[in-house]
């Protein structure tokens, strides 16, 4: 049967799921347990809400740190629990002013948007590719790393849209598309998810501005991510590979 409910493609799967406890990866979280999955969320803050921990753990880790990241990995394979699907949902940005821009600041994004996918990809890669286990990597892009921000729907918001997020977005989009060929033989699909602006109280003269430009008329939701996301992770998607999906209610269309 090509189309099943989520509960029963997810049932009894592991899902891996780093920055589980922001805004979007907590309703990621949330979802893939409704669906009947297991959930191991890495996020360097506690959850919350409160979980079954019979089906989900969270795990202090700092995804930059290359040794961090290889012993939460050696742990999972000593108690024989692989994740059957990583999503890369981490990510971080900054708001001052490009000519304001400090390299601390700059290294942080790249390290936690760029380093940190490209690590957990790694290891997971490593460990599927021995055991012949046919995974799921989806990583999250944005719409800022297929358009270029127009600042001016940011007015005097006291926020910006700054060159560095858009450099690693752009980074993640095109290091999916290489992974995906790269990992192809071994039957593990790599795909990406770029997500357009997500409501989360900004100052009102943006989120007008934002609408303005988008097609469908509002700004998105954290729970307009989960079809694709499910979609992407799913046996529904299983001819699919090194693609990356808008979800921005139009936002690009015009670009």
């Amino acid at each position: 049967m090509i189309f099943k409910n989520f509960s029963e493609e997810f049932n009894g799967k592991l899902i891996l799921i780093t920055g589980g406890n922001g805004q979007i990866g907590s309703e990621i979280v949330e979802s893939y347990l409704q669906a009947s999955a297991k959930v191991i969320c890495l996020d360097p803050e506690p959850p919350q809400k409160q979980h079954d921990p019979n089906r989900f753990e969270w795990i202090k880790t700092d995804i930059t740190d290359k040794k961090e990241v290889e012993s939460f990995f050696a742990k999972l394979i000593e108690k024989n629990s692989i994740p059957d699907i990583l999503i890369n949902c981490a990510g971080i940005s900054v708001f001052s002013p490009f000519e304001e821009r400090t390299e601390e600041q700059f290294n942080g994004v790249v390290q936690v948007n760029l380093n940190g996918t490209f690590l957990l990809s790694q290891a997971i890669f490593r460990i599927w590719k021995e055991r012949n286990i046919k995974g799921i990597i989806l990583n999250f892009g944005s719409i800022y790393g297929v358009s270029i921000a127009d600042m001016r729907i940011y007015g005097d918001s006291g926020r910006n849209s700054p060159e560095v997020y858009a450099i690693t977005k752009a980074g993640i989009i095109h290091f999916t598309k290489y992974l995906a060929r790269y990992a192809a033989p071994y039957g593990i699909r790599v795909n990406c998810i770029s997500p357009g602006g997500i409501f989360d109280n900004q100052h009102p003269d943006f989120i007008k501005n934002y609408v303005y430009k988008t097609p469908l008329g509002r700004m998105g939701e954290p729970t307009d991510l989960i079809g694709a996301i499910f979609f992407l992770t799913s046996s529904m998607s299983g001819y699919i590979t090194g693609q990356n999906l808008l979800v921005d209610g139009g936002f690009t269309i015009g670009d």
